[in-house]
């Protein structure tokens, strides 16, 4: 054999010999693995199997046991099986007490949620001019409330519909009707021109007839027009 690799005559046997050691290793592990191993019988562990299984519930169960009678009285052990720690309803902290809307302030009404200083003041002022709510869907009139929820209104303030302050349309002056929401130029105007020119307005259809006013105002008006 020539020797290309520098190795003497011994060193080539050594590797010889070690990969022969090393094929003949390979050969064995395969002929072994390949042989058929013998099925192992189970058929008489499931007996076993079934008293195990019932001695780990045994167990559990008396665990389970020592520690209700251990730990009885603590306040966090078992509160859904001991009576003492059913859940009951959750009482709310305070109670809520409405507010009367045509009579309370700003102070009143900026604890209410979602109203603030600007909304209280606002609410007041057109609450003044009107002469008080007969509806709390009145607040949606004024600009910074349009959207309000009405739940949330419902929930916090009441009004009495007739508690509010009355107009007398046959007395009251161009100043009197033209401050009040409900009662524009023109419309102030038609009644003034005619108390001037024909006496007294003395009924609602009356009034509907000089100003041809809208069914929905006249509706709001009633709460508010005496003759």
């Amino acid at each position: 054999m020539k020797n290309n690799l520098n190795f003497t005559r011994g060193e080539w046997v050594a590797a010889l010999v070690l990969l022969a050691v090393i094929l003949a290793s390979y050969i064995i592990y395969y002929m072994y693995d390949i042989k058929e191993k013998p099925p192992v019988d189970m058929s008489g562990r499931a007996e076993e199997f079934v008293a195990f299984n019932e001695r780990q519930a045994a167990l559990k169960d008396s665990m389970e046991d020592a520690y209700k009678v251990r730990y009885e009285r603590h306040p966090y052990a078992y509160q859904d099986t001991n009576p003492k720690f059913k859940k009951t309803e959750k009482k709310p902290m305070y109670e809520i007490v409405k507010i009367d809307l045509n009579h309370c302030d700003t102070n009143d009404i900026v604890v209410v949620p979602t109203f603030g200083s600007k909304r209280a003041a606002r609410l007041v002022e057109y609450r003044d001019r009107l002469g008080g709510f007969y509806s709390l869907e009145q607040m949606r009139e004024v600009y910074v409330l349009q959207n309000i929820d009405m739940a949330l209104v419902e929930k916090y303030f009441w009004v009495r519909p007739n508690d509010v302050r009355k107009i007398n349309i046959n007395t009251a002056s161009y100043k009197e009707l033209s401050s009040h929401p409900y009662f524009d130029a023109y419309l102030t105007k038609t009644i003034i021109n005619y108390r001037t020119k024909n006496g007294k307005i003395d009924s609602f259809e009356k009034l509907q007839q000089i100003t041809h006013a809208y069914p929905e105002l006249m509706d709001k008006l009633k709460h508010y027009v005496v003759f």
